[in-house]
């Protein structure tokens, strides 16, 4: 399962209802997925991966609970492609 929320507390859309507490929910949100995951697994004898999309941007990392996030994923894909700004 791939996770693409953009962005917590700030950034996407501008019709995108935010909150200061979109960082802690971020995680919530993905440790959640990866108890019941987890639990899935234990029951049909399956790895399911858990991944999620995240800017390369220090300001939207800044959004983040990085080292919370990587306890509980597989991967955390970096989208690189608008480092530099959107095309």
């Amino acid at each position: 399962v791939d996770i693409d929320w953009e962005f917590p507390i700030a950034g996407g859309l501008t019709t995108n209802k935010v909150s200061p507490q979109d960082k802690q929910n971020f995680t919530l949100l993905m440790s959640t997925l990866r108890q019941k995951l987890d639990q899935q697994g234990s029951k049909d004898g399956r790895a399911y991966l858990l991944t999620a999309a995240v800017a390369a941007g220090a300001d939207k990392i800044d959004n983040l609970e990085v080292s919370k996030l990587s306890g509980v994923v597989d991967w955390l894909c970096i989208m690189s492609y608008d480092l530099y700004g959107a095309w």
